[in-house]
């Protein structure tokens, strides 16, 4: 789970090269959803991911992220 993060948080440093809808992030996110993420925090990624504006992009990316970490960590 620490290497799906990783690259989710690499995807978020380079939100503003444009959208982030790579492989490396689609595995990560089947990666987090096989190891019990909910279905609506990773779409809310995704979804942040797919966005046109630059700054939209990298804050929903960033939000999105920050709340798959506290369900990692239990506090969702």
């Amino acid at each position: 789970m620490d290497d799906a993060i990783a690259v989710l948080e690499a995807a978020c440093s380079r939100s503003h090269q444009g959208e982030q809808t790579g492989a490396d992030v689609r595995l990560a996110l089947k990666a987090l959803r096989f190891v019990g993420i909910p279905k609506d925090a990773i779409a809310y990624f995704w979804e942040g991911c797919q966005a046109d504006n630059e700054i939209g992009r990298s804050q929903s990316m960033r939000a999105a992220l920050n709340r798959i970490e506290l369900i990692r960590q239990g506090k969702l």
